[in-house]
């Protein structure tokens, strides 16, 4: 009976041990900007959703589209219409992917440990792989996601008027729980 109990006792241990918490959000924020010839295209999300399994390295992001904030009211209806973003169409943008280094971010140690994360994004109806390098800040038990990286509207079938950029960067910043 002894053994029973000293096996249960150590796989309730081993599971505390290695389960990990999921973090997650839903007030992450992404930017896109555009320095242009005519005019700088620019708008913020602050509605976005992020979670992040550390033991399953497993990253997700998904934004809605009408969730973009311009500072010019006609911009922000000319993206939302039909000839670019068909947001009544394709209403959400979403990420699905890994860190590929999660094994050297020690979440239980204040510090900004740089991540590679790759997988695919979905816009526009479009999937799409990619890799980018970001990093993960550790602070007082709080978890900071940052990245900055390029995409380009024409790889997801994104008609941008003549005199805008070919490349949008993009910053994505996210404070899990």
């Amino acid at each position: 009976m002894k053994k029973v109990y000293l096996y249960t006792l150590l796989m309730l241990v081993a599971n505390l041990i290695f389960a990990q918490k999921n973090y997650t959000t839903k007030s992450g924020q992404i930017k896109f900007f555009s320095n242009t010839s005519l005019e700088d295209v620019e708008a913020t999300n602050n509605q976005v959703f992020c979670s992040l399994n550390p033991s399953s390295n497993k990253i997700q992001f998904a934004v809605l589209i009408k969730g973009f904030a311009f500072d010019n009211a006609l911009m922000q209806k000319h993206f939302n219409e039909e000839e670019y973003m068909h947001s009544d169409k394709y209403p959400k943008a979403s990420f699905s992917g890994t860190i590929k280094n999660i094994r050297s971010v020690n979440f239980k140690k204040d510090g900004i440990y740089k991540v590679t994360v790759v997988g695919n994004l979905i816009l526009h109806g479009v999937k799409k792989s990619i890799s980018t390098e970001g990093s993960i800040s550790i602070s007082k038990n709080k978890i900071i996601l940052n990245s900055k990286f390029n995409i380009s509207p024409a790889d997801y079938k994104i008609t941008v008027p003549e005199g805008i950029s070919n490349t949008i960067l993009i910053t994505v910043d996210c404070k899990l729980e």
